[in-house]
């Protein structure tokens, strides 16, 4: 059995050669670049929104400053919300991986402006305004002005009411039209059965008011059954097998 002092002597020599091979030693640690996160940003972005056809740009990206992680081989993921549509701010996961094994996590908040071709008014449109084509135009714009509500074909704008006030140069929104119904309910119209080689009409009468392309509730005066319809005009709706 060993001697206390030879016994201390024994551990340091043990100590000793631990450490002069390198073993005990924390691994090294570098700043972690900002150029290399922003570089994983745009490409998470040029992934997500490929399909989009929209002209994007970072307008502001805040990155943890003084972040130090382990020297060797690096990855980095972003993960972004589900719900995030792909353009105004969002706060993204970062996560950095080192030899494989993750090392960080952090937030970084992302602000994105996406511009896309929509529909805006090219004069002041008063809220009750009947919309023509005559006062739409298309143009690129920013599709946080118009919160995702945007038009993207004048056709699908031309023929509705304005709820409220639409400024010159401002996209038109989906959520600011109304229908303005050419069918009312009690009117007498011809309902339409149609497909390839085959079109039936029967008269009917309308349960319900709507604009063109509305679907309302009309009755089979012959059957006294009523079903859904598509409005096709002011005295024409249509229905499908």
């Amino acid at each position: 059995m060993l001697k206390p002092d030879r016994l201390f002597i024994c551990c340091l020599l043990v100590v000793l050669v631990f450490v002069s091979t390198g073993y005990g030693h924390a691994a090294p640690l570098e700043p972690l670049p900002e150029k290399e996160v922003r570089s994983a940003v745009e490409t998470f972005l040029g992934t997500r929104l490929v399909d989009k056809g929209w002209q994007t740009t970072i307008r502001q990206l805040s990155i943890p400053k003084g972040v130090m992680v382990s020297k060797g081989v690096r990855d980095l993921e972003i993960v972004a919300p589900a719900s995030w549509p792909g353009w105004g701010s969002v706060s993204l996961a970062l996560v950095v991986r080192v030899n494989g094994v993750v090392e960080k996590n952090l937030s970084v908040r992302l602000v994105v402006e996406a511009q896309t071709e929509m529909v805006v008014a090219t004069r002041q449109i008063l809220a009750g305004t009947v919309l023509s084509a005559g006062e739409l135009a298309i143009q690129k714009q920013d599709i946080a002005l118009s919160a995702g509500h945007h038009i993207q074909r004048v056709a699908d704008a031309v023929g509705k009411k304005s709820r409220t006030t639409i400024r010159a140069g401002h996209p038109v929104r989906n959520d600011q039209l109304v229908s303005v119904p050419v069918i009312i309910s009690g009117q007498l119209v011809t309902i339409v059965l149609e497909r390839p080689g085959l079109r039936l009409t029967v008269a009917g009468r309308a349960k319900s008011s709507g604009g063109v392309g509305d679907l309302i509730r009309v009755e089979n005066l012959a059957s006294r059954r009523e079903l859904p319809a598509r409005v096709v005009d002011s005295s024409t709706v249509e229905v499908g097998f």
